[in-house]
This record gives structure tokens, sequence and C-alpha cells, in this order.
């Protein structure tokens, strides 16, 4: 990010003289130096490290930017940013960080709804309905339970597209398959959206096939659905199977939609009886 400054001498400052000027430890220097955020402007032969005093605007950019909460890499695509730019995506790590802010108030309430033995998220009744066979045009993608659903809406866009400019028609339903757990680390997704007929498909997209199976389905109506909701909803999923003797197959599968004052989620998990019987 271009310096910004005031200033209109230059000096050299030692590492304790720039620490102090920036409020940043020694150590902290250090680490942010093997990083390549702020690099000494110049190393002496005995291990002394000095900087120029232009440099101290970065160094306390960088350390407003930890106070953030901001990990090192995210730090480093900012003030590698023109201003604009760098603005621009701040914005946006903010926003993440408030989403992980409300989640964690949430899963706080939630922490102790169980501590006491009880739910603090109110669930709508668990249905079993079948869901129906389909071929798909699938791809996968990766994401953490705070951004999943924007990103799977966004590979939803996008596999339509490229549908549309193949002249492949599409079916409604599109869903998104849990491969791996939601959780704050990149997992496994997949996007699938039904296609009208079976067809060939364009580069980057892979035909999928799903046979008709029975589920136990919790819908989420009306609401902004957070990592914590479909959490929680797995969870009554997870405990309904074995409340009935069941055992579920497959990975949890997620429909998302639009409706006007938030998002409709409905969770269903494909299972099967234990031993042919249903309590």
């Amino acid at each position: 990010m271009p310096r910004v400054s005031t200033s209109t001498s230059s000096r050299w400052l030692s590492i304790g003289e720039f620490a102090a000027a920036t409020q940043l430890s020694a150590k902290a220097l250090r680490l942010y130096d093997e990083q390549r955020l702020l690099i000494p402007a110049r190393i002496e032969p005995n291990g002394y490290r000095y900087y120029r005093s232009e440099q101290v605007e970065r160094g306390r950019l960088i350390r407003t930017l930890r106070e953030m909460g901001l990990p090192l890499s995210d730090i480093g695509r900012v003030v590698g940013l023109a201003p604009v730019q760098a603005q621009r995506l701040l914005g946006e790590l903010a926003g993440h960080q408030e989403r992980r802010h409300a989640q964690s108030r949430r899963s706080f309430q939630t922490a102790l709804g169980m501590l006491h033995g009880a739910s603090s998220t109110a669930l709508p009744k668990i249905i079993e309905r079948t869901l129906p066979a389909a071929v798909v045009a699938l791809r996968e993608f990766t994401s953490n339970r705070y951004d999943f659903i924007e990103r799977f809406r966004n590979e939803v866009l996008g596999i339509e597209a490229l549908l549309a400019r193949a002249g492949i028609a599409t079916a409604s339903g599109s869903f998104c398959r849990l491969l791996e757990p939601l959780s704050d680390d990149e997992g496994r997704l997949e996007a699938n959206v039904p296609l009208a007929k079976r067809a060939p498909l364009p580069p980057g997209l892979t035909l999928g096939e799903s046979s008709a199976a029975q589920c136990a389905s919790l819908a989420l109506v009306n609401r902004r659905t957070h990592g914590s909701d479909v959490l929680a909803a797995l969870d009554a999923l997870f405990d309904w199977f074995d409340r009935h003797a069941c055992h579920a197959t497959g990975v949890p599968i997620l429909t998302i939609a639009d409706r006007g004052d938030g998002l409709e989620t409905e969770i269903l998990w494909a299972y099967e009886p234990q031993d042919g019987n249903r309590s």
C-alpha cells in the first residue's frame, strides 16, 4: 500500500527506535521480516537491523490490522494493494469477522443450553420425505462454515452460466452436498444443478446421477441461516436417526432458496432402518 506521510525527513532508525515508534516488539518485527511484511531497510554484518523513518507508518498499519485479529496472510494482502483496493478488501475481511463474532455468540448460547440439558436453538419438526432421482451437473468447491452459503450460491450461478452457454437446459432444485463436515477450516463441498435431460457437459463440470432416497428433512424457514443453524440441524437429524433405530447413509444435502425476508434452508439426510425395522 503506498505510504501517505506528512514527514519531510528520512533517517535511519535502530530496531529499538523503530519498535518505540510503532509500538511493535522486537520479536514481532523479526516475525514480520520473516513473513516479508516489514523488511528492515538495512541489516549490518553484526545482525543489527535498521529501518527508514518512512517505514513507521507501514509498521503502525500492520499493528492496527493485527489488533483487528487479522491473520498475517490477510495483512499481507491488504498492505500489498493500492489504497482503493486495500479498502475494499479490508471491508470484506471486516464483514467476515463480524459474521464470525456473531457465530461465536450464537455458539456460546447453544453451549449454555447444552450444559443445562436443553438446546438453545428452536428447530422445526423433522419430517420424512423422498428425495427424487436426478441427473445433475456438479462441481466441487471448498468453504468454511461461515461463507459456505455465499460460495455455494456463486457456484450454482457459475454452473448455470456454463450450461446456458452450452445450450443445456436445467431443472429446479439445486443442492449442496457436504462432502466434509462444516468447520472453521476449508472443507470440500459439492454444488449440484439438476438437468432437464442427460447431455454432454462442458469442461469443468461432471455429470452425476443420484437415486431416489428416503430422507429425514428439517427446514429452517425465513431466517438468515448461519453455520451454527446447520450444525444444530445436523445434530437433530442424527439424534432422530438414533431414536428411530435408523442409520444415516451418504452425506447431508442442503437446498437454499430466497424467501424475500431471508433464506429458506432445508437440510436432508438419507437413511436406512437398522435390521430392516423402523421404530
